[in-house]
């Protein structure tokens, strides 16, 4: 089975049958896709440069993974930074305790590296 698609006013019309289509009016179809593919998309349609796209494009699936990634490390950031920057920590710091500082540095040498890949994937976009 086919899903005919209409553009119209920026907007994409859907048809399950062609009976349906010429029914609303029109008399033929600006694309038509398999079933299977409309609804392994989610059904999603929209209109990009004057084309129809059914799902989405390689640059939104590659965008939506990096966003993932960047907020698994920001994730692994924030663990970090409950393990090692308690209020004792913080308080420390400012006054010179040796603890505290100590705790900030194992802080600073875990999270240095997840700060590089996350402005390495910031920076792949």
């Amino acid at each position: 089975m086919n899903i005919y698609l209409k553009k119209e006013n920026g907007t994409v019309k859907v048809f399950y049958s062609e009976e349906e289509m010429v029914g609303a009016g029109y008399t033929a179809a600006d694309k038509i896709v398999a079933e299977e593919e409309f609804n392994s998309n989610g059904c999603y349609t929209r209109i990009i440069n004057g084309e129809i796209i059914v799902g989405r494009t390689v640059e939104e699936i590659e965008a939506e993974e990096r966003a993932e990634k960047i907020s698994e490390v920001d994730g692994q950031l924030e663990a970090l930074d409950r393990k090692y920057l308690t209020p004792r920590v913080l308080g420390g710091i400012g006054i010179g305790d040796e603890y505290a500082i100590g705790e900030r540095n194992k802080h600073e040498q875990e999270a240095a590296p997840l700060r590089v890949r996350r402005e390495e994937l910031i920076q792949s976009a």
